[in-house]
């Protein structure tokens, strides 16, 4: 399959494996110089337990499993998913494999040879330290005959603000991932008390804190001082003085031996263990408030740990909390001018929730799992534990209504989404879900369109130097929803997807004004005036990318959901539709291009609507009743796929 690619298809594939996303584009032609793609029929194995080590290996599409055989059966590892990458501690240790790898399905895998491979990492010194890092997590070792191989991540959570809440976090996130993964995970609890953890939920524990003034410990020890609570995290207590030297590294090296998640709750000050625990974690949860003065402080804290270790910064995540604040600054936009670092996340105040909350009862992400606050939190924790379920909503014009019964639907069965990307008609939809409206209150808004006179009044001609129609009336409909608020202010991650008119490339927007993505994203080109954004033309992105799944792919989105209202050339010949003016000939041309861009991105999904009525024309916004009813229709289809993407691990 390999000689069949042009170099332009291969550094597309590798653009959107996680891994290499983020290369310069010249590491990215080395890499697509060195590399083959592969196929592998269901039921190949890629490589056997003691094997040599040959190659590093990436999924494409389809799905492997790595495993281990015993005498008289095999043990399932790991399922191996597009982006995920394997071979590479055989390829780096010079050790035969230690697993078994076979296709599970029809797969691609990007192949590196361990010749090329080893001249890469020389080329490419960003990705030595990744994968030196990978080989420090994924841990082999035998135990009592029995080999066990698995990754493991430690994450240390500090509250730059006071009374943030971080222990709380802490809690919920360890609980959260367990619910969401079924693996093992364990709490430390580094607090003065060491009993901060255990408090919030309702245990008095008798065991004694580990003492760690030495670089040595007996391990029956910390064994016989781990707290093992019935939710199934366990929780071990660290004594930590401030004024003397607590050798915390040893203990985690010890933990993730046996737990996939070791999250250690650090005391709210810094000193040389807390800023060693940070420098040798996969990842720090910084915790902060969301006034001025916190993002401020938190942005000079990650300045000085920057200066300190520059692996610290990239490790970082800024969670912010909208504990006691009345009016979050970045909601209006400041926040990008406190705080450079990205918020990865925002956790709502909890005391305004709809719920009634006793935090010493359980934690809320089980008391409470509809609440605001624990979907933000599983959507962590689903993050951490790579069981992401993304939500791809495409270009359509009216047909893109649809994606309102779809949205029914996921709300209807508790269908979590974690991260939304759409085009054209699906960021609007996608825009108005994201701020915070359900889908019934979004069919309301949109049933305001219920004649066609109606439509045209959105309608601002103008004369057709860059477009047949302004869009002012657009932009005072998008303003009359969404205000000056930005993507800051969404309750989950959102991509729009637009293209730049000049350059003819994909702009992904996720920061600025939601007003000035959407506008831009459904700026049918030819149609309306293209949407000046930064220093960028903006039109229409469904003319690149119709169902930006590719989107999600490249953020390390596990599972898919796909939905594509655009018609097929076998809906448009049921329509038997007249193309009566230059709208009709315009929308009907870009379309033909977008569906067949959008089917080849459903190939991508784990789960593929397409909730079409041949006979609605692309501007019958005023049928939406029955646009709607046919997504949920599709949607119900398919109801036990969803279900089972979604409990899936």
């Amino acid at each position: 399959m390999d000689g069949t690619l042009r170099s332009q298809e291969k550094l597309t594939i590798i653009d959107q494996i996680p891994l290499f996303a983020n290369l310069s584009i010249n590491d990215k032609k080395i890499i697509a110089g060195s590399s083959l793609i592969v196929e592998y029929k269901k039921g190949d194995m890629v490589y056997r337990e003691g094997d040599g080590p040959d190659a590093f290996y990436c999924v494409i599409t389809g799905r492997l499993r790595a495993y281990i055989a015993k005498k008289t059966e095999e043990e399932d590892l790991e399922y191996l998913k597009h982006g995920k990458y394997f071979g590479i501690i055989s390829i780096l240790t010079g050790e035969p494999h230690s697993v078994n790898v076979q296709a599970v399905n029809d797969s691609i895998i990007l192949k590196i040879p361990k010749d090329a491979f080893d001249k890469i990492l020389k080329r490419i010194p960003g990705l030595a330290i990744n994968f030196s890092q990978t080989l420090s997590r994924r841990l082999k070792r035998k135990d009592l005959g029995e080999k066990r191989v698995f990754e493991s991540t430690i994450v240390s959570v500090f509250g730059a603000s006071d009374k943030i809440g971080a222990t709380y976090y802490v809690l919920n996130l360890g609980v959260s991932i367990k619910m969401q993964t079924d693996k093992k995970v364990v709490l430390l609890d580094m607090n003065r008390t060491g009993e901060n953890i255990s408090s919030f939920l309702g245990v008095k524990s008798e065991l004694k804190p580990v003492v760690l003034d030495s670089p040595f410990f007996e391990e029956n020890i910390v064994k016989t001082n781990i707290f093992k609570h019935r939710l199934g995290v366990d929780i071990i207590h660290v004594l930590h003085n401030p004024n003397e030297p607590t050798h915390l590294i040893p203990l985690l090296s010890y933990l993730t031996n046996d737990y996939h998640y070791v999250i250690v709750d650090l005391p709210g000050y810094l000193d040389d263990t807390i800023f060693e625990s940070m420098k040798q974690s996969d990842m720090v949860h910084l915790i902060t408030a969301c006034d001025e003065a916190s993002l401020g402080s938190t942005e000079k804290l990650i300045a000085e740990l920057k200066k300190s270790s520059s692996a610290i910064g990239k490790k970082i995540k800024v969670i912010t909390s909208e504990y006691g604040v009345s009016s979050p600054c970045y909601a209006t936009g400041k926040g990008p001018a406190l705080i450079k670092h990205d918020i990865f996340a925002t956790l709502p105040d909890i005391n305004k929730t709809e719920y009634k909350i006793d935090e010493s009862k359980a934690p809320i992400v089980m008391a409470c799992p509809d609440c605001e606050y624990s979907k933000t939190i599983r959507r962590i924790s689903r993050q951490l534990g790579d069981c992401l379920i993304g939500l791809a909503l495409g270009a359509g014009a009216a047909q893109g209504l649809a994606h309102i019964g779809v949205l029914k639907v996921i709300e209807r069965h508790n269908i979590p989404i974690d991260i939304l990307a759409g085009t054209s008609m699906g960021a609007l939809i996608g825009a108005l879900w994201a701020s915070g409206k359900n889908a019934d209150e979004i069919e309301n808004i949109v049933s305001r369109f219920k004649t066609k006179m109606s439509v045209l009044r959105l309608v601002d001609l103008t004369l057709p130097r860059k477009g047949l129609i302004k869009g002012r009336e657009i932009r005072r409909f998008l303003v009359s929803q969404f205000g000056d608020k930005t993507f800051q202010g969404l309750r989950l991650p959102f991509k729009v997807i637009t293209c730049d008119i000049k350059t003819r490339e994909e702009i992904v927007l996720d920061e600025g004004s939601l007003v000035d993505a959407v506008m831009a994203s459904v700026a049918i080109p030819g149609v309306f005036e293209p949407v000046k954004v930064g220093e960028r033309f903006l039109v229409d992105g469904g003319i690149i990318n119709p169902l930006p799944t590719n989107v999600l792919m490249k953020m390390g989105v596990a599972k898919i959901i796909a939905v594509n209202t655009l018609p097929s050339p076998e809906d448009i010949q049921k329509s038997n539709r007249k193309f009566s003016n230059i709208f009709d000939v315009i929308v009907n041309s870009v379309q033909a291009g977008e569906y067949l861009l959008a089917e080849m991105s459903c190939q991508d999904a784990d789960i593929a609507l397409h909730p079409i009525i041949p006979t609605v024309d692309w501007y019958g916004f005023y049928d939406s009743e029955k646009i709607i009813k046919k997504g949920e229709e599709e949607s119900l289809k398919c109801l036990s796929q969803l279900r089972e993407l979604a409990i899936a691990r």
